[in-house]
């Protein structure tokens, strides 16, 4: 949220039920941040990150001829954190120094930042896919790019890069799968006031556990691309956040619902990943 949002801005969250469905290990942050503001977190992951079905083979030997790459883009944290541990399995976090790296939106960025200890070289304005390509330049004929991604990755980054005429490696780092709920996590859910989505593969996954094509409450999107899928599902959308963070969640969970706030519109938009 921005650095002026006051109290007063996020009363609306006091005693709501509000649904995580986070994979568990981000889950924490969420639930605490809704605590501190009165309201009621229900941590209900609607996916689960595991490794990629070759068990990383693919990712392994992109990794060792890394040298051959001059950029790495990330489109999710999930991807940072999967492709550094590899790196460090194989012992070549060390030639991600001589790369440079792009990231997706600033929580994606941060995850960089931590893992590598340096910022990311590429950042868009535009925080999903569509944005990470325009904000790349023309490719040198050397020049190739390192796609990291998750199993069920949309492809609108690697086919935009291509279009340009950039040279893409695109492997899998990862896979999410969608964990069970029991029947009474999910009536709690289903009585929820908001229910807050971070990626596309969330969207499907709670709707997979409920069993039905709708949820319970309002629903809250952390970006652009997250919306898409919600609309492609048929769900309406309250509220995207302006920024893709826990900040930017809360703030747009409370204008979901601010009984004298309307809920924002939201236009059909291009399904990315």
């Amino acid at each position: 949220m921005s650095e002026d949002l006051g109290e007063s801005d996020l009363s609306a969250l006091a005693d709501r039920t509000v649904v995580v469905t986070r994979a568990s290990h981000q889950a924490a942050a969420t639930a605490e941040a809704l605590r501190v503001h009165g309201a009621r977190p229900l941590v209900a992951p609607a996916i689960a990150v595991v490794p990629p079905l070759d068990g990383g083979q693919r990712l392994d030997d992109a990794l060792l001829r890394l040298q051959q790459f001059s950029w790495v883009a990330f489109t999710s944290t999930n991807a940072v954190a999967a492709t550094l541990a590899r790196a460090d399995r194989r012992g070549v976090r060390g030639s991600f120094a001589r790369i440079r790296v792009a990231a997706v939106g600033a929580a994606t960025a941060a995850r960089v930042e931590c893992e590598l200890e340096r910022p990311a070289d590429l950042v868009p304005d535009q925080n999903d896919a569509a944005g990470l390509v325009a904000a790349f330049g023309e490719p040198r004929p050397s020049d190739a790019c390192l796609v990291p991604h998750s199993a069920q990755a949309r492809p609108e980054l690697v086919d935009g890069l291509r279009s340009r005429g950039w040279a893409v490696d695109a492997v899998t780092a990862y896979r999410t799968v969608t964990p069970t709920l029991s029947d009474h996590l999910v009536a709690d859910v289903l009585g929820a006031d908001a229910v807050i989505f971070a990626s596309p593969s969330a969207v499907l996954g709670h709707l997979s556990q409920l069993g039905r094509p709708k949820v319970g409450g309002k629903v809250v999107c952390i970006g652009n691309t997250t919306a898409a899928a919600c609309i492609e599902a048929d769900l309406e959308v309250a509220a995207v956040a302006r920024h893709p963070s826990d900040e930017g969640l809360l703030e747009a969970t409370a204008a979901a619902l601010r009984a004298d706030c309307p809920s924002p519109a939201v236009q059909p938009l291009r399904c990315e990943r």
